[in-house]
């Protein structure tokens, strides 16, 4: 069985260039008798552009190929050559890489015919070619001079010059190569990457011939040396640190194009580049802080990469800590747990505490432990509760990312305790505690928490051995309970993991029975009212608060009506009739319930007294004889009226007449004394007891004048004083306008001498 990993990232490469393919031998497209016109097409190049082509030819078998043409044009004319003669030409092609191998070769022959010459000094031999080169050294051969018989062995010189010295002098180098018949040479102890130029002529018989076309060809570079110190360019930031370095001292024979800037955290590890570009300073971004890292920096020019430079060692600036891991949350019990971490990375300062946060929601985390340790207990927890915890490390430098948030629940526990445990007087429970409000008690609460177990049911405590014990419901009654008696209750909660704690003491007492009838008594009979009392009358006693009263009164034989209801203990019937006997009966209610009705009180109204009779009337019938006149009543239910005439003299009171005569004529015995006349009347009953009704206003006696005759009197007598005898309404008139004079005397003395001098 073969398994198979995952790929690896795709990676692209890309092959080195080559010399150019071979090109097709060259395609006469003219000739004449001293002159030859070809043509060709341009090879497959291989990734280098072509830089040139090179034509040659030669004469026959026995004669070297010679160089009539390099450049980039694809046709050439060849001229001066000899009519009537074959000759062979091939072609190769040449880019930054090489030169491939030549073509076929193209035969044609010139069928003109030339004349023969005498000896002349040899044509100039073909411009130096490059056969092959080296970094020091490069390898030419040349082509014969045109026309030269092969009897003719020339001499060649090859003549060097290169473009710019290494003193900044252009010198020329010459090359004596003596035979003839070589016509090849390799180059020596030149320096790379260095453009020379190069020509060749001969000597023969003849003489001396003009010099070839000048051939410029550059020795291949090579790559540079080590770049030079490699050092930080400045501060290093927690992430990032600058660098820059110098240029090498050997540029390997041509410019530096880019640098490279390799990155590695140990000497063992594999380096990976963190910049490339041409510019000598980079800043690396990226990094962890508080690491160290190794540098190292190469140069690249035309001829490759040069070597690593020495090692730069370098630092980040420290950092807060880095993130930590999950914290890992062990539960001890139902209501504990214990948070443990570790200690991340400090980069480069060292963590000095830790904060973490705990709680219910993940957006509503509170710290709960800030200290160097990395462990923390955690109590009071929620049975069956998920909680959420994330821990921060701290450091000099600052505080953390923190941590992934842990999550743990607390498993299932007994019921929290009953809270909000009341006494409930209306709802379900009414018809119930209708019939029996004394023995009985209507509790409710309020569903604890259940702890992750479904309540099952309740137990109450009402101070007995065992508790009451109920379903899954949040009310109940406690029946055959004793009245007026306080029970101190408590709830507990029961669910599968056991009883829950109780609540706290409720103090409730039972309702007291009805209230007993109270004793019913008259204490005022008048003839329209009887003010009816009972209890303690108008003290009211402390056991009697909340207890109400229902007065009923009896109106036939089987009918009553409720004529009071309420807390007070005196009620006062009125519009009755005088003289009429009513039953009355009455009952208590308090909270406890109604109480029964008393039995039937009987109490009767008093007789009605005459109403008050007017002022009487005094006339003067002659001196000291007055006739007294007042108004009269009617009987009251068949009762006689009777009157009651009386004197006032000072505080004396006497009694001048009584009888059913509404007149009566008096003879006044005590001249010069002020007397004032009242009538009272009263009722008489069959069996001869009388009312008497209030007592009119007084009169007073009318004034007496004696005959004209007798009122001239003696000088030595006195005379008698006149006297205006003043009724009780002249009086009070008199009375109130002494008042309204004292006071508005008071007001202007207190204006006097108390304000204005303010």
């Amino acid at each position: 069985i073969s398994v198979k990993g995952a790929p690896s990232e795709t990676v692209a490469f890309t092959t080195l260039c080559g010399t150019p393919d071979a090109p097709a031998a060259p395609r006469l497209i003219q000739r004449t008798k001293s002159s030859i016109s070809l043509q060709w097409t341009s090879p497959n190049d291989n990734g280098s552009k072509i830089t040139g082509f090179y034509l040659e030819y030669h004469e026959g078998k026995q004669s070297a190929f010679k160089e009539v043409y390099s450049g980039l044009a694809k046709q050439y004319k060849v001229m001066r050559l000899m009519p009537s003669t074959k000759y062979a030409f091939r072609l190769a092609a040449k880019n930054d890489v090489g030169m491939r191998c030549v073509s076929g070769l193209s035969l044609v022959l010139n069928c003109c015919c030339t004349a023969s010459c005498s000896a002349s000094p040899p044509a100039p031999p073909s411009p130096p070619r490059l056969t092959e080169a080296g970094v020091t050294w490069l390898s030419l051969e040349w082509g014969a001079p045109c026309g030269s018989a092969s009897r003719d062995t020339p001499t060649y010189i090859l003549e060097m010059e290169d473009k710019e010295s290494v003193s900044g002098q252009k010198g020329v180098k010459g090359y004596n190569l003596g035979n003839g018949s070589l016509r090849q040479h390799v180059c020596e102890g030149l320096q790379e990457g260095t453009w020379y130029k190069l020509r060749v002529h001969c000597q023969s018989s003849g003489g001396q011939s003009q010099v070839s076309e000048i051939f410029s060809v550059e020795t291949p570079p090579l790559p540079p040396g080590p770049c030079q110190a490699l050092r930080t360019a400045g501060a290093a930031a927690t992430s990032e640190i600058p660098l820059c370095w110098d240029p090498p001292v050997c540029d390997g024979g041509a410019p530096v194009s880019q640098y490279c800037v390799e990155m590695t955290q140990s000497a063992e590890e594999y380096q990976q580049q963190v910049f490339c570009g041409s510019d000598r300073c980079c800043t690396v971004s990226q990094l962890l802080p508080g690491r160290t890292y190794l540098f190292w920096v190469k140069a690249c020019n035309p001829a490759g990469w040069g070597p690593l430079s020495e090692m730069c060692q370098a630092s980040t600036a420290p950092g807060p800590p880095e993130q930590c891991s999950a914290p890992q949350l062990i539960l001890n019990t139902s209501t504990s747990g214990l948070a443990t971490w570790q200690t991340p990375e400090g980069n480069g300062a060292e963590v000095c505490a830790f904060r973490m946060e705990w709680g219910l929601q993940e957006g509503a985390l509170e710290l709960l432990y800030s200290g160097p340790l990395t462990q923390y207990e955690v109590s009071d927890l929620q049975p069956a509760t998920e909680y959420r915890c994330r821990v921060q490390a701290v450091s000099a430098v600052g505080a953390g990312l923190f941590s992934d948030v842990a999550t743990v629940t607390t498993p299932a526990s007994v019921p929290a305790a009953v809270e909000h445990v009341e006494e409930m007087r209306e709802g379900p429970l009414g018809d119930v505690m209708a019939h029996s409000p004394a023995t009985t008690l209507a509790l409710r609460w309020k569903e604890p928490n259940c702890h992750g177990a479904e309540i099952s049911s309740y137990n109450i405590d009402i101070g007995e051995e065992l508790p009451l014990s109920t379903g899954r419901t949040s009310y109940h009654i406690l029946e055959n309970l004793q009245p007026d008696t306080t029970y101190r209750i408590r709830v507990q909660a029961v669910n599968s993991m056991g009883a829950g704690p109780f609540s706290s003491v409720l103090k409730l007492r039972t309702r007291a029975l009805p209230p007993e009838p109270p004793v019913l008594e008259c204490a005022v009979a008048g003839p329209q009212s009887l003010k009816l009392k009972w209890g303690e009358g108008l003290i009211r006693p402390q056991t009697s608060r909340g207890t109400h009263y229902c007065l009923h009164m009896q109106l036939g034989v089987d009918r009553s009506i409720c004529i009071y209801s309420g807390p007070s203990h005196t009620f006062k019937v009125q519009r009755l009739c005088e003289a009429t006997d009513y039953q009355f009966s009455i009952q208590a209610h308090s909270e406890a319930g109604m109480g029964p009705l008393s039995p039937s009180y009987t109490f009767s109204t008093t007789r009605s007294p005459p109403p008050q009779l007017k002022a009487p009337k005094v006339e003067l019938i002659e001196r000291n004889k007055y006739a007294v006149t007042w108004e009269a009543h009617q009987p009251m239910k068949g009762d006689l009226i009777v009157y009651k005439l009386q004197m006032l003299r000072g505080r004396e009171v006497e009694q001048l007449y009584k009888g059913p005569v509404t007149s009566y004529t008096w003879h006044n015995t005590s001249a010069g004394v002020a007397c004032r006349l009242r009538v009272y009347a009263g009722r008489r009953s069959q069996d001869g007891s009388e009312l008497w009704g209030q007592c009119s206003l007084s009169t007073g006696l009318p004034a007496t004048e004696p005959p004209r005759e007798h009122r001239i009197s003696s000088c030595h007598e006195p005379q008698p004083r006149r006297s205006w005898p003043l009724t009780d309404e002249p009086f009070a008139t008199v009375l109130l306008l002494g008042f309204v004079v004292l006071a508005v005397l008071f007001a202007v003395l207190i204006q006097y001498f108390v304000i204005e001098r303010e």
